[in-house]
């Protein structure tokens, strides 16, 4: 039980004073995660060299959950290796895919008239944190494009999300007419 108040208290610090909130001038990378369901981003800027992360901070134009993931998210990687901190990555990103798939899919009830017979069911609190860890990936992808002589401000990457009304990845992308 006393770990559980200590996640609390540590989840209400950066709650209430977000760490490495802002933009990073001298940043060597750059990358952007975005939801197009909701239109919310989480752009991300590192400071690395070839083994590690040497600062990095963010920017969001999300809710106060993706800013306080945000928050906690830098903070674990902040000066860690690149090898360490693409770990974290993966377990984190193996974390949010397990609670996308326990979301419980949402009562039909076929009574009620056509567009209230779903019931909403909210994927936020994933889609904030998978907004976090997709700007981060973008911004490696940046990095590994820019030493392959792509010259670029930032690398933008959709969330990939598994919806609650089906067995199948969500699609929020509109396919530019030609």
């Amino acid at each position: 039980m006393n770990e559980e108040k200590e996640l609390q208290a540590e989840i209400g610090k950066h709650l209430m004073q977000p760490e490495n909130y802002g933009k990073l001038e001298d940043a060597d990378c750059v990358g952007v995660g975005i939801d197009h369901a909701t239109k919310s981003y989480v752009i991300m800027y590192i400071k690395r060299d070839e083994n590690s992360i040497l600062d990095v901070k963010f920017g969001t134009n999300g809710n106060q959950d993706t800013t306080t993931l945000g928050s906690i998210f830098t903070e674990m990687i902040k000066g860690e290796s690149i090898k360490e901190a693409l770990e974290i990555t993966s377990n984190l990103q193996k974390e949010l895919e397990e609670s996308y798939a326990a979301i419980p899919a949402p009562k039909v009830d076929t009574s009620k008239p056509e567009d209230e017979q779903v019931e909403r069911v909210s994927t936020e609190h994933q889609d904030s944190a998978n907004m976090v860890l997709t700007a981060f990936r973008a911004a490696m992808r940046n990095y590994e494009r820019k030493l392959g002589g792509i010259d670029e401000e930032q690398f933008e990457m959709s969330i990939v999300k598994t919806c609650p009304y089906s067995t199948t990845e969500c699609h929020f992308v509109k396919k530019e007419s030609k």
